[in-house]
């Protein structure tokens, strides 16, 4: 595991302070990453694929769910061990936990499902958390072993435990013991947010399939991440001088307060091929630089902890110390990639505004936000640099689109779906998830 911190720092008057005192603003970028152990040494996985059955899931979502499931069982190796749940009103154990070699008929049987009935959702996933308990016998206490749960599902809990907050505690409940969630919502009628909430609190990803088509592209990724693990269990924690406060938080992690002054962020597991990014801003009034200066003292300090895979297949605890130091002297320091990605998470906040407003039914303010964060990346200095203009390019067009989609009155729940995964994409540095879901065209 290493973390690479940047800092870059601008000074702002009483009409932009948070206390009415000016100061200045530092901007603190962390980004984590690591590097996978080789194959042999990866630690069998523990996988319950936990499948939405219900008469909403019929014709192209079934099919697509059914082949995005065969092809990820495929990639699995013969000791991997897996369960198979499908849910309507009723849940039924398709394939109970067992290595993936002794599981012969297990493809010609998921071809066989069809769609009917009601969403017993908490009922499938309590099936699968009982299949990932068991599995913790097959593939033991072996150092980097994982088992997840992962959801598919197009609808609302309407049987079973329907309790958002209930549903959401379980999760925490099962990461506690070691069984984590992903949840991938399809189409338009599935709960997004309790979606998201479940998969936070279970340690795992949430991921948007807008068509049916996207299925095997979402759970290939899926897979591919939990086959690169390089960490587990990455926390941050920022410990602030008494004299600095928070002045924007720009990533979305799940975030506690432990004390006075330090804030823990719950970053998960680290891919490596997605380095976990922690995007803040800090404010230092005017009155308190001489003397943090004159200190020495460190503006804030970063702890980085994680459960780090070895190269031998072992884990290990590892602790990085970071302090954010600046003298916060001289003209304002703009660091070009802290610039990029602030605009980057501004625009994902807006997009989840325009959503917001959309389902309030307010389309005017909805295309409003859109057509403001267009006008922000247009005229950033960014847009100028080789290095950046392509990215913020294609940003631009696509945030222009949904402002004419709201102009148009030819928007759906669909389009609110989409923005709110592109925002949570961004801000948690899954970029790379934005390849699978983005749209190619008008139609798209």
């Amino acid at each position: 595991m290493d973390a690479a911190l940047q800092i870059d720092h601008q000074a702002i008057d009483v009409l932009q302070s948070p206390n009415g005192e000016p100061g200045v603003v530092v901007r603190a970028l962390l980004s984590v990453g690591g590097t996978a152990p080789s194959a042999n040494a990866r630690a069998p996985l523990a996988l319950s694929f936990v499948l939405d059955r219900s008469g909403s899931m019929e014709f192209d979502k079934i099919e697509a769910a059914k082949m995005a499931t065969s092809r990820a069982l495929e990639r699995l190796h013969p000791d991997d061990v897996v369960s198979v749940v499908i849910f309507d009103h009723i849940v039924e154990c398709l394939a109970a936990p067992a290595r993936r070699a002794q599981q012969a008929g297990l493809m010609a049987n998921l071809q066989a499902i069809d769609a009917r009935g009601g969403t017993n959702l908490s009922g499938g996933w309590l099936r699968g958390r009982q299949d990932m308990q068991a599995a913790q016998g097959m593939i033991g206490d072996l150092a980097g072993s994982s088992r997840r749960i992962l959801l598919l599902t197009d609808g609302h809990a309407n049987a079973g435990i329907t309790e958002p907050a209930t549903l959401i505690e379980l999760a925490r409940l099962a990461r506690a013991q070691g069984i984590t969630t992903t949840t991938i919502g399809i189409g338009e009628g599935y709960d997004d947010a309790l979606l998201r909430a479940m998969a936070d609190a279970g340690g795992g990803n949430a991921w948007y399939i807008e068509h049916p088509d996207q299925s095997h592209d979402v759970l290939a990724a899926e897979i591919g991440d939990l086959l690169s693990v390089s960490a587990q269990g990455v926390t941050v924690s920022l410990d602030l001088h008494e004299a600095v406060q928070i002045l924007v938080t720009h990533s979305d992690w799940p975030t506690h307060l432990s004390a006075a002054g330090r804030v823990h962020f719950d970053l998960g597991d680290l891919y490596a091929a997605e380095p976990k990014p922690l995007l803040v801003e800090l404010f230092v009034p005017a009155s308190k630089l001489e003397a943090l200066s004159a200190a020495s003292t460190p503006l804030a300090t970063l702890t980085v902890q994680a459960n780090v895979m070895t190269s031998s297949g072992s884990v290990e605890f590892r602790t990085l110390h970071l302090p954010i130091a600046s003298t916060l002297e001289g003209q304002q320091l703009v660091v070009p990639e802290i610039e990029h990605a602030v605009l980057l998470a501004r625009t994902a906040k807006a997009r989840e505004a325009a959503a917001r407003y959309q389902r309030e039914g307010d389309a005017g303010s909805a295309e409003r936000v859109m057509r403001e964060a267009t006008s922000a990346l247009e005229s950033s200095p960014l847009a100028s640099d080789i290095k950046y203009s392509m990215p913020l390019l294609e940003e631009v067009e696509d945030i222009r689109q949904m402002a004419e989609l709201y102009s148009d009155g030819t928007f759906s729940e669909r389009d609110a779906k989409y923005q709110m995964q592109r925002s949570y994409n961004t801000r948690r540095g899954k970029q790379r998830s934005d390849e699978v879901l983005r749209r190619t065209g008008p139609d798209a």
